[in-house]
């Protein structure tokens, strides 16, 4: 019988591994935050904004700097007031080709009487043509409530994307709203 374990297996097949695993714990940590009261509500939002990358790998070829518009999907999760999780996939294109990413940042909130700040660390995959590639970043931004249950949110993201070896930058500038229940 032959094992399922293929240790000659490639890297980027590997990384399919990851991605249910970002999403086991996407719902263990939504376990907690339903006990949460209501000022600590889950959210779900939207923004656009402007991606810009910089630098090149062998698989992902880009234009320094060159503006990409982008866009994404958010979900806002607390664990406790300071810390919340937040899944997400970013839409942006590099020379011409999309690029989505998949991530699953870790937000510190700092509560303030009007807004509140925060910053974080996001770990993730990119997919770009045929390429799966791991990036890591950081976050900073702040949000304050428009009405009753929607927010506004603006925020940066710095993120290094790994592949064969080399890496590529790129940072997102993003608006929003988020929809908490």
């Amino acid at each position: 019988m032959e094992s399922a374990y293929d240790p000659g297996m490639k890297a980027r097949n590997r990384l399919f591994l990851i991605v249910p695993a970002l999403l086991l714990l996407m719902l263990l940590a939504a376990l907690p935050a339903a006990a949460q009261s209501s000022a600590s509500s889950v959210g779900l939002g939207v923004a656009v904004g402007l991606a810009f990358p910089q630098g090149d790998t062998p698989g992902i070829t880009s234009t320094d700097w060159r503006t990409s518009f982008n866009w994404g999907f958010y979900v806002n999760i607390p664990i406790i007031s300071t810390l919340h999780l937040t899944p997400s996939s970013e839409l942006y294109r590099f020379e011409g080709t999309n690029a989505t990413d998949f991530s699953l940042a870790f937000k510190f909130i700092i509560p303030l009487p009007r807004f509140d700040l925060y910053v974080g660390l996001v770990p993730g995959l990119t997919a770009f043509q045929d390429l799966l590639a791991p990036n890591v970043g950081i976050l900073a931004g702040g949000s304050f409530r428009l009405v009753g249950n929607l927010d506004l949110f603006v925020q940066g993201k710095y993120d290094w994307i790994f592949e064969s070896g080399d890496n590529l930058r790129v940072l997102h500038v993003n608006t929003g709203i988020l929809f908490l229940f």
